[in-house]
């Protein structure tokens, strides 16, 4: 038979390109050796002992010193569990995961930290730069994965975190150094002696230049947690949502402040991402928007000037150009704000990308006090603009609304469809349709 180095997909010929992933020149010829009879598997086998679900032993965790990293594994890392930990190049993954291990050995957790991508003397100087120096942190930088999967039985640590998982390779596993059927094995062993001998690991993965986890995507089925570190490019800020989650809820998200030393807890993001003198000017409207279960105050910022040219332009950062023109057409067939001579402008401060519907009311708002030029004081807007001008309910917006009086705002402008809780001292107009926003 002749086997690919890459994928492990066998042929009876040699083939120059390999059918399932698509590498060239990977076919060897190879012995396979065929057993003429299974009977003797059946012997062997025996019936194992069934526990009754009722009597089952609760799941351990681990809590951490990080409450943001805690709320996203859904109330602390679980005994036993394999998480999978990727991001973008230079997001801070490995800073990350060396916290991590302070957070934990600051619990009197014993942590086996695993490098495959730097030496000691790289991860010594992160390490005093951040402050790691627990006594019950342990360092072993080596990249076979024979020599990683041994150590890791004989460790009395309970979390093991390897960094990084596609730098690995062994010589007794099928595949070349970093290929797809290797990555799938090691997994598959890492989960075995989680689940074994109630080791914590965590895995640190890249991501392919479009933006999803490398490796197969069996990976993401087979590991119990995926983590995924994303970033403001323009601002210090990071985020960690939990896209997979076997002990506790996917919608929950992390929020971190990079600052000079390391990453910081933020867990009230409050008034960061706006500007406490927008209220006063003209084109600023503030609203709600939901990362996972958790809603952060933005603002919104619009420009309208005169077109110098036949053809208004319209422009939108932080916000998709496609809704931008549809926020345009609405309030120009339901309202008194017409903007065919108009250049718009619209921008979500802080380079923050919102994509989910919520924000519609506050675009609006914004673009309408800009053409005013009637600034909208303390005011939040939240609501859907439909098609038809109509103003619609929104996800969690009795969250937004308590989130709101945390923070201090006394008004709000929402759907009339909104028959839910209004937070005690909050004011609530209520509008069925664009044309009666004023």
């Amino acid at each position: 038979m002749f086997i690919c180095s890459s994928c492990s997909e066998t042929s009876p010929k040699w083939v120059g390109k390999c059918p399932k992933c698509s590498e060239w020149n990977t076919y060897h010829e190879s012995t396979v050796q065929k057993w003429k009879s299974k009977i003797w598997a059946w012997k062997v086998l025996q019936a194992k002992w069934i526990d009754p679900l009722s009597q089952a032993n609760k799941m351990e965790r681990y809590p951490s010193s990080s409450g943001e990293l805690d709320a996203v594994l859904g109330g602390g890392l679980s005994a036993g569990s394999l998480v999978l930990l990727s991001g973008e190049p230079g997001i801070g993954k490995s800073t990350l995961a060396l916290q991590m291990s302070e957070w934990y050995a600051s619990r009197d957790q014993q942590v086996l930290y695993i490098s495959g991508e730097e030496h000691i003397g790289q991860i010594s100087a992160r390490a005093v730069r951040l402050g790691v120096s627990h006594g019950n942190i342990s360092l072993l930088t080596e990249s076979d994965w024979d020599s990683i999967f041994v150590t890791i039985e004989r460790s009395t640590a309970s979390i093991i975190i390897i960094d990084s998982l596609s730098v690995l390779s062994s010589s007794s596993i099928d595949g070349s150094p970093g290929s797809i059927s290797q990555i799938r094995i090691m997994t598959e062993m890492c989960m075995h002696i989680a689940k074994k001998m109630q080791k914590s690991i965590i895995l640190i993965g890249h991501v392919t230049k479009d933006g999803s986890i490398g490796g197969p995507k069996s990976l993401e089925h087979l590991v119990d947690v995926v983590l995924f570190l994303e970033w403001v490019r323009t601002e210090n800020y990071r985020i960690l949502r939990a896209l997979k989650n076997r002990f506790g809820p996917t919608d929950s998200v992390g929020l971190f402040r990079m600052e000079e030393k390391w990453l910081i807890d933020l867990p009230n993001p409050g008034m960061e991402f706006i500007d406490s003198d927008g209220s006063v000017l003209s084109g600023s409207a503030l609203t709600f928007t939901i990362e996972g279960n958790r809603p952060i105050l933005i603002e919104i910022e619009a420009l309208t000037t005169h077109t110098k040219f036949g053809y208004p332009k319209r422009s939108a950062r932080g916000l998709s150009q496609g809704k931008l023109d549809l926020l345009i057409a609405v309030m120009s067939k339901f309202t008194s704000v017409k903007l065919e001579d108009y250049d718009t402008y619209l921008n979500i401060a802080r380079g923050i990308q919102v994509s989910e519907p919520g924000v519609d009311l506050a675009c609006i708002a914004a673009i309408s006090s800009s053409k005013r030029e009637k600034p909208l004081g303390k005011t939040i807007y939240l609501g859907e603009v439909s098609l038809t001008g109509v103003v619609k309910n929104v996800m969690l917006l009795d969250r937004r609304l308590m989130e709101a009086a945390k923070l201090g705002f006394t008004h709000a402008v929402i759907p009339a469809s909104y028959d839910g809780k209004i937070p005690k001292g909050m004011e609530c107009t209520k509008i069925k349709n664009v044309k009666e926003l004023q």
